[in-house]
């Protein structure tokens, strides 16, 4: 087998390019998958255009679906040939681990998401950072009993009150992960929680079928005063855009004791405007890694109970593939199936996605805009 590979990296001038690495070797608890497909995060891109302090030839890309194809000499739970899924780091932090969008990659045993027989590698790229940054949100941060075993644990809701959740954004990758988490859960009398969410007029019924009980125009100015007298005051919030008055407008739609809005994004939401009794709660997916990250300007500690979470969450996940069941427990996000693999993933892809505030996206020429789908590359 070659000692080389194939994989995006970053170069000189903010940019990536397609060249030739070691081929990466498994450590004890680690497995060599052969990357079948990547899907791409709007912070794959940034992170190329706006990279940290480090050198340039680091592999990028955080998404990856393949097979195994070596696993450690510690690694019990895996064998040569399983489906597995699951995100790295990407380059986006000074640390030299590498990224995913290579023919091949290492994922750690306990963070990997096996994949049911009936879910496409395709479909199974689309998981892994945006499944979890959903479920850490809800049942971290918004401090919701979780419908799986977690290490987090909050005080129950009383029994008589049904909980309401926005989901802002609910086309975007977390926001339709959210949406389905959010559906999963049930007070303690077996009511299920109100799910609410935003969206352009286009993707209401998308939305409606996935299980939101109302979805309201972001683009309306009075869509936060309509929510609020529909749900009489949202309980939890996550925003999933965070930029302009996102924030101030969803705190607009909180009942009388306020409450938190889980943010995805520093320094692009405006601060004016926001509820004093509603505080906003700022999160990564990476912190569930359990390595100390710089991202953003800011340094993320070890956290040994958020990679604690993460290996709960992938767990609830596996546990369909494991149990016999042909999908898992949440459906994937739709895929947009771009052509052109790695080469194409920089001028398609993060053309697509941009590099900044989603209001000012601008699709390549010959390319549609993204709307409520995930792109995904085979490799």
């Amino acid at each position: 087998m070659s000692r080389s590979m194939k994989a995006l990296v970053t170069a000189e001038g903010n940019t990536a390019v397609v060249s030739h690495v070691l081929l990466p070797e498994p450590g004890p608890n680690e497995i060599r998958v052969k990357v079948h497909a990547v899907a791409l995060n709007p912070v794959d891109g940034i992170f190329v255009a706006h990279p940290p302090a480090g050198p340039k030839g680091r592999v990028v890309g955080s998404d990856i679906a393949g097979t195994v194809e070596k696993v450690g000499n510690q690694v019990s739970q895996w064998k040569v040939g399983d489906r597995v899924a699951g995100f790295l780091q990407g380059a986006n932090t000074a640390t030299d681990r590498p990224g995913g969008f290579a023919e091949y990659a290492l994922l750690e045993e306990d963070l990997s998401i096996r994949v049911p027989e009936r879910v496409s590698l395709e479909e199974a790229a689309t998981y892994p950072v945006c499944s979890l940054t959903a479920a850490e949100a809800l049942f971290i941060n918004l401090q919701i009993n979780s419908p799986f075993p977690s290490p987090f644990s909050f005080p129950p809701i009383k029994n008589d009150h049904v909980p309401s959740i926005l989901i802002y954004s609910g086309t975007t990758s977390v926001g339709l992960f959210a949406i389905s988490l959010a559906k999963l859960l049930k007070t303690p009398s077996g009511q299920p929680y109100r799910v609410f969410a935003t969206a352009s007029p286009k993707n209401r019924t998308k939305l409606l079928n996935l299980g939101a009980e109302a979805v309201f125009d972001y683009r309306s100015p009075t869509w936060p005063k309509e929510l609020r007298a529909l749900s009489g005051g949202i309980d939890y919030a996550l925003d999933c855009i965070s930029e302009d008055e996102s924030v101030a407008r969803i705190s607009q739609t909180f009942g009388p004791a306020g409450g938190k809005i889980v943010i995805l994004l520093k320094g692009t939401w405006n601060k004016e405007g926001i509820r004093p009794d509603v505080i906003p709660v700022y999160q990564v997916a990476w912190s569930g890694l359990g390595y100390e990250i710089e991202y953003m300007g800011a340094t993320l500690p070890v956290s040994p109970s958020w990679r604690s979470f993460t290996v709960a969450f992938n767990k609830f996940l596996s546990e369909a593939a494991v149990q016999g069941h042909d999908t898992f427990p949440i459906p994937p996000n739709p895929v947009r199936l771009m052509e052109g693999g790695l080469e194409r993933i920089v001028p398609d892809g993060f053309g697509l996605l941009g590099q900044g505030k989603v209001a000012d996206r601008k699709a390549p020429e010959g390319l549609r805009p993204v709307s409520a789908e995930k792109l995904v590359y085979i490799i």
